[in-house]
């Protein structure tokens, strides 16, 4: 006779043990090895809450249905979504959570049939459209449940999925800039459509970005190297510290304790008006560092679109704007930023730090800000185009770090590398 150790005779056991103890059932008038019915989606859980962006028109959940062990004579179960489960679940959580309106899902059947000697049925799809007619922000139920079985109970405490549905206002879109950066074509000398940069008094520019990582010494965000832009880091200053070099000079003065943290989202807004000579740093909508007398009397106005490129073919020459990138040859990687970016702004003023806290995560209406000169959402989830939102025409286009003298580029990136899923960046709220 053949043996088995003694951990292979257990298991079985120990997993039917470990469903039973997920089971709300009451079991004091039968035996809890019945034979039951379940969702497998709910025998670990039994909400799933899932956000979305607000382009995000529809989504699909599959599930099956499972046995706690198999039948001799084929299964069925029926399958439906009870708005009258909603209240149930508010009661014992607390929420008041509206019930999914039937027009934004459709499952996919009514009954399954898990056939004899079998414990899995086939996956079905629960389907989610039109989802971006939904209210934002708002949270939604959709109870999925069992209705019955033939021939064996239904496991109570597996029986329910409460899908929570909701649209999010918060960015769940970002260009993880890691070996690659942003050039915008129209901002060189001459260009007309970047002359809406130029003959600045005041500035104003601002990003969303989480760090995956910092640079030995100088990661680039956004900006022209030496003459008006968002870094970390530089030589003798914390690695994780935002800096700027202008035409005047560096700001703000290197200190730990105005460090940041990789892998957290910050929103960092810089502005610099050059009558008042004052110069500030906002992280999370509050004023971080600043600064009196930063500039003289000759620096009147700033031109972000005023420098010539090196060559025709990338506008790999020094000191041209860059997103996740600093001046020096495009095969040197050296001062890349990596991480994630989104919500990047350029707007000709000085803003306050009222009017950035109103626009921090979204502008609704870009071209009706007559300030605003730039506006990059990065939010198109694939491809190497990003759209200026303002109208202006000044698109930004992801180039490839090349990985050595002979242009051998690190491309093709998937688009997973370079959109990551699931972003999202928590909001601030002000009282």
């Amino acid at each position: 006779m053949k043996k088995y150790p003694l951990y292979r005779c257990l298991a079985p056991a120990v997993a039917l043990l470990m469903i039973v103890a997920c089971d709300n059932e009451d079991y004091s008038e039968k035996s809890p090895f019945d034979n039951a019915a379940y969702l497998d989606v709910a025998a670990t859980k039994t909400s799933e809450t899932f956000t979305f962006n607000r382009k995000v028109t529809d989504q699909t959940k599959t599930f099956s249905v499972k046995l706690t062990y198999p039948s001799g004579a084929p299964t069925t179960v029926t399958l439906a979504v009870d708005p009258s489960l909603a209240s149930g679940y508010n009661a014992r959580n607390g929420t008041d959570y509206p019930v999914l309106p039937a027009s934004h899902y459709s499952l996919e059947k009514s009954s399954v049939t898990i056939p004899a000697g079998r414990t899995t049925s086939e996956q079905v799809a629960i389907s989610f459209s039109r989802l971006d007619e939904l209210e934002i922000d708002a949270t939604y139920i959709c109870p999925l449940a069992i209705g019955g079985a033939d021939g064996v109970e239904v496991m109570g405490g597996s029986r329910v999925m409460y899908y929570l549905v909701r649209r999010s206002s918060a960015i769940t879109t970002a260009l993880n800039l890691r070996n690659c950066y942003v050039k915008i074509p129209g901002f060189v000398k001459d260009s007309p459509t970047g002359d809406v940069v130029n003959h600045l008094s005041a500035v104003t520019m601002e990003c969303i970005v989480r760090a995956n990582s910092f640079q030995e010494t100088i990661s680039s965000v956004m900006g022209i190297e030496q003459y008006f832009l968002i870094r970390f880091g530089d030589v003798q200053f914390p690695n994780s510290q935002l800096q700027t070099q202008t035409t005047f000079g560096k700001f703000p003065e290197a200190t730990q304790a105005k460090t940041l943290n990789a892998g957290q989202w910050y929103h960092v807004a810089l502005t610099w008006d050059l009558a008042a000579a004052t110069i500030r740093f906002y992280v999370d909508g509050e004023l971080q560092s600043e600064a009196a007398g930063h500039g003289k009397s000759d620096i009147t106005e700033l031109n972000l679109a005023d420098r010539a490129p090196r060559n025709e073919f990338d506008n790999s020459g020094d000191f041209v704007f860059y997103f996740g990138r600093s001046y020096g040859d495009s095969h040197d990687p050296s001062r890349m930023f990596d991480g994630d970016i989104c919500e990047a702004r350029i707007w000709s003023e000085a803003r306050t730090l009222d009017q950035i806290r109103q626009y921090m995560y979204d502008i609704p209406d870009p071209q009706a800000q007559p300030s605003l000169r730039a506006y990059w959402k990065f939010d198109e989830g694939a491809g190497t185009v990003i759209h200026d939102k303002t109208g202006h025409g000044n698109d930004g286009q992801v180039v490839a770090y090349w990985t050595d003298q002979n242009h051998t580029a690190q491309y093709p990136r998937s688009e997973a590398d370079l959109w990551p899923a699931g972003v999202e960046v928590p909001k601030l709220s002000w009282e």
